[in-house]
């Protein structure tokens, strides 16, 4: 292997953590050794025990051969729990790596990517039988196969041409699973596409299951499940009947070979060109030949499904996501909450979702984003924070692009609220500090104070320790948008970007929350998107988007009175 060959195998984002464990490879490979020899050992133990000791009645060696077998029998055992430890060590080792390099690459990716990529979460999972092929009995399994042809050596050393019996049969059973591999990884990617197909069906029910059960869809979804169901159970028994066979004939082969060497030897032990205890120790050794073939071909029809699998993570993996492109970028450094955004433009397809939208914001400045439902006020604040990519048009956030920016700069500098909260599985402490550094305990309390959080928290079961599950839904949605909130003030963000932040709230506690918010210390630049009038008070520019456009910016004044006028 080349110097160039191992750099970039250990580029590679998988084969490089395969290659980190090469070591433990090697000692499987080499107690594998150790076993097969102890394999043989026993052939010649019989061997000896019916062509010696038998005709000769020589007890003492007897009880000699079997105490040194005994010791080879205790040394097996003992390097089979090393090679089953070797396995998952491996295994531990290639799981971490591979885990951790698949989770950072999904979370690096921007939203448009991810989406184009139907079925991930499944394809993902479905990867794991990759990991398991090389870090199971699977690989001990073909780490054996080049020890079938030793065997035969065996045979043909201690039986002449007994050995032309497994000679003939080992091409066969090699030709029938040559053939089958074909067919099994075209039936193994067909397959995966209906798996994903079929989790995705399940997926929109459990995210419309309140719909399906209140309004309708059921039948609809239903009708797809099923449809699914049967094109992936006739494309799996496909799959299988070929596996069968080949496993099958492997078996049928084994006997074929067995019954063959029985045969052809005793016409050789009569015409007393071999031993009766040669004869006993090929047919030993016929099976030890052939089961290793007879488990590669199910391990090759799991290896086919998870390369299927492993095809579509790989052109994830392959591709540079923004993260990595900005990684390196030096000199980041956002100062101030200056936005300029210039003739800006979202796409999804031939959808144009934002168009031509231009304008300045000053650092502190409080800016409200109003509009019409569905003209595009979420979306535009989802690209001016980095979590869309823009089509069209600049960003720029204190003078730096917003293509430039690492997320990292982006989560430090910008707090942000969805329109739909999200909350982690874990406790009330854990979702506001969510691994943030440097967080002390005074920070949640004064973040949560300004948000009216801390009072119902301190009430809870366990106050900060109470745990969330299911996205919170042990908490009313006025609950889950404080500790939201509480979340984007934790690091005292630069810019705060807030989508319908108080909607599930009550008046009292909305009034107060905003009026905290327009009245922090450090005074961050805040827009927020909002359909209440209200907010408009407060604020000192808004925007008002129609159907993706922005029709006015301004005063809130200047913008009530243009409305009014219209």
């Amino acid at each position: 292997m080349t110097e160039k060959t191992k750099i970039d195998f250990s580029k590679h984002w998988f084969w490089s953590s395969v290659y980190q464990s090469r070591g433990v490879y090697g000692q499987m490979f080499l107690a594998s050794i150790f076993i097969n020899f102890m394999g043989l050992m026993s052939v010649f133990y019989i061997m000896t025990v019916y062509d010696k000791v038998m005709p000769n009645s020589a007890y003492s060696s007897l009880i000699a051969l079997t105490v040194g077998m005994g010791v080879v029998i205790i040394f097996d055992f003992i390097i089979k729990l090393l090679r089953s430890y070797f396995v998952d060590i491996a295994g531990s080792t290639l799981e971490k790596n591979v885990n951790d390099r698949l989770f950072n690459k999904i979370s690096n990716h921007d939203h448009s990517f991810i989406t184009k990529k139907s079925g991930i979460i499944h394809t993902v999972r479905e990867f794991e039988g990759v990991r398991d092929f090389f870090t199971s009995a699977s690989m001990v399994a073909f780490i054996d196969l080049p020890f079938m042809f030793i065997f035969i050596g065996v045979i043909a050393m201690i039986a002449g041409p007994l050995a032309i019996v497994p000679i003939l049969i080992v091409p066969l059973v090699l030709g029938v699973a040559a053939i089958s591999q074909p067919l099994l990884k075209k039936y193994s990617k067909e397959n995966l596409v209906k798996q994903s197909s079929k989790m995705n069906t399940l997926v929109e029910l459990v995210n419309n299951v309140e719909t399906v059960r209140t309004v309708a869809g059921g039948e609809k979804l239903q009708s797809k499940w099923n449809e699914t169901i049967e094109d992936q159970s006739k494309t799996a028994m496909s799959a299988r009947s070929i596996m069968n066979f080949a496993v099958t004939f492997a078996q049928t082969s084994l006997q074929i070979s067995q019954t063959g060497i029985v045969c052809y030897g005793v016409v050789l032990v009569g015409a007393l060109d071999i031993t009766s205890g040669a004869l006993i120790a090929c047919v030993i050794l016929s099976g030890r030949i052939l089961s290793p073939l007879v488990q590669a071909g199910t391990l090759l029809t799991r290896l086919n499904s998870a390369l299927a699998a492993f095809k579509k993570v790989d052109e994830l993996m392959q591709t540079t996501s923004k993260d990595e492109a900005t990684k390196d970028n030096l000199a980041i450094k956002i100062r101030s909450g200056d936005i300029k955004v210039s003739d800006l433009g979202y796409q999804v397809e031939d959808s144009e979702i934002i168009k031509n939208i231009s304008f300045d914001i000053n650092d502190g400045e409080k800016v409200g984003i109003v509009g019409n439902l569905g003209c595009g006020k979420t979306t535009l604040l989802r690209t001016i924070i980095g979590y869309y990519e823009s089509t069209k048009g600049i960003i720029n956030i204190d003078g730096y692009d917003i293509k430039n920016l690492p997320s990292s700069a982006l989560r430090e500098n910008i707090g942000y609220v969805p329109q739909t909260t999200q909350l982690f599985s874990g406790t009330i402490y854990d979702n506001i500090v969510a691994g943030f550094p440097g967080v002390e305990e005074d920070d949640v309390i004064q973040a949560c104070d300004l948000v009216n959080a801390h009072k119902f928290i301190g009430s809870l079961p366990g106050g900060y320790n109470y745990e969330i599950y299911d996205n919170g839904v042990n908490l009313s949605g006025g609950q889950r948008q404080s500790i939201a909130l509480a979340r984007c003030l934790l690091r005292k963000p630069k810019i705060m970007v807030l989508d319908e932040p108080t909607s599930s709230m009550d008046s009292n506690a909305e009034k107060m929350i905003i009026n905290n918010l327009f009245n922090l210390d450090y005074n961050p630049t805040i827009l927020i998107s909002t359909h209440k009038l209200s907010y408009l008070l407060n604020v000192d520019k808004v925007a008002l988007i129609v159907d993706g456009r922005l029709q006015n910016f301004g005063h809130p004044s200047q913008i009530i009175k243009v409305n009014n006028d219209d």
